[in-house]
């Protein structure tokens, strides 16, 4: 969770989405060459996926109380002040969870396009990818170029703004994956497993939307260094925990990993945002 992508929040007069975010039902290019709209790339019909007007103006310094509360949690380190922050941070700097989970669409299609990959990866139901794996196994590469080489292909399509930030939160998630289950094959994972990418992908995006909505509070407040790497630490492992278990109560009612994505993403910012 660095620093480099915090930014100063919303401009006076500015509407909370930013201009670049695609508006619902625009059509980005999926990974076989298709067109898809943003409901039929989070895996949920129209009437599910998150709607929110659009071009709504947001307050001033609708970041502010967060950033408040985060530094209050980085001098003291109680959770308490952690979860009022990404509190105040979804329903007032981010407009409310389901504003929240409409502006983060991408990350539900990510995540579950990463899912619906691994899953076609594991069961050969694409002649495409069931070529495309054997070439990458007959390549003999290691589990941190297969991990690679996978984010490639699942985000060639994309073309977003988001693509490098949800590149990275895929590369922690695999990484994750390995470090849980080091002798796991990428192209035969399980279905928990593959749920546990889509979810761990989810959480390092919201880990990621924290930093660059809060982070200023790290780099104004003078605290140790170290220390701070040690609530950012934290706060990475409290999310996960948060997912994780919204993850295991959706996993059993959501078998195809788009659904998943979208459920757990909506889900864990209406917790974040209680």
């Amino acid at each position: 969770m660095g620093t480099s992508t915090s930014c100063s929040g919303g401009r006076s007069g500015s509407p909370f989405d930013p201009e670049w975010l695609a508006p619902d039902g625009a059509t980005a290019r999926s990974s076989d060459g298709g067109e898809q709209t943003d409901s039929d790339q989070e895996g949920a019909p129209a009437s599910e996926a998150p709607v929110a007007p659009q071009n709504v103006i947001a307050p001033d310094r609708r970041f502010g109380p967060a950033r408040a509360k985060m530094g209050s949690y980085l001098g003291s380190g109680n959770r308490d002040d952690l979860r009022s922050a990404t509190r105040s941070m979804v329903s007032k700097g981010m407009g409310g969870a389901s504003r929240a989970a409409s502006t983060m669409r991408s990350t539900a299609r990510g995540a579950g396009a990463l899912g619906q990959f691994l899953a076609a990866a594991r069961d050969g139901t694409d002649q495409r990818v069931t070529d495309w794996v054997a070439r990458c196994r007959s390549a003999n590469l290691s589990a941190s170029d297969l991990a690679l080489e996978v984010l490639k292909e699942v985000s060639s399509g994309f073309g977003s703004i988001d693509e490098e930030s949800l590149h990275d939160a895929g590369a922690e998630a695999l990484a994750k994956l390995y470090e849980n289950h080091p002798d796991v094959d990428i192209f035969a994972l399980t279905d928990a497993q593959i749920a546990e990418v889509v979810g761990l992908t989810i959480a390092n995006q919201i880990c990621q939307r924290i930093d660059m909505q809060l982070g200023q509070t790290y780099e104004k407040l003078k605290h140790d260094p170290v220390m701070i790497q040690e609530r950012r630490a934290d706060i990475r492992e409290w999310v996960w925990a948060e997912v994780r278990a919204i993850l295991e109560e959706k996993q059993a009612s959501h078998a195809d990993p788009k659904n998943l994505a979208q459920s757990v993403l909506q889900t864990a910012l209406q917790v974040f945002a209680e």
